[in-house]
């Protein structure tokens, strides 16, 4: 691994460590700016896709971006229901006590992209990675040249960099 590769690492580790991605409105707020991305950069993008894969202008939010849509839409609307603890039946062991299931961040999540879909199978392993509370590492294909670099640039636009 580079040098630059484990500092981005650490830094994730880091940022993870210091629970910024725990809160719900911290979540919120990050799945909001994604979603706001999506609508605002719809040209730039189709533009990415045409160059790399030439992909329609037309085919570009059927294939890739009405998917993500979807997927922010549903992280935001379920989110408090994901997030919150579950009961669980008590047995002779637990009769006194409370018991439940509390859902948990599980730390720096690497999401590697594909050339052939790279906004699609990028960020929607993205919106679960934010809506669980995890940090995230985005590596998107580097065959898919114009739609990483893009990548690249809006992603610290709009989300959270740590």
């Amino acid at each position: 691994m580079s040098r630059r590769e484990t500092q981005l690492l650490q830094r994730a580790k880091e940022a993870f460590v210091s629970g910024r991605a725990r809160p719900l409105e911290f979540r919120l707020q990050q799945l909001h700016a994604l979603q706001r991305m999506i609508l605002e950069k719809e040209t730039e993008i189709s533009t990415a896709l045409k160059q790399d894969i030439n992909r329609s202008q037309y085919d570009t939010p059927l294939l890739e971006l009405i998917g993500i849509e979807n997927e922010i839409k549903l992280a935001i609307e379920k989110l408090a229901q994901w997030a919150a603890p579950r009961p669980v039946e008590k047995n002779l062991f637990t009769i006194s006590d409370e018991v439940y299931i509390q859902p948990e961040p599980l730390g720096v999540v690497l999401i590697i992209g594909a050339w052939n879909y790279p906004w699609a199978l990028t960020l929607i392993p993205l919106v679960g990675a934010i809506a669980a509370g995890n940090a995230a590492v985005v590596k998107p294909s580097e065959l898919s040249e114009c739609s990483s670099l893009l990548l690249h640039a809006l992603l610290p636009r709009y989300l959270d960099k740590v």
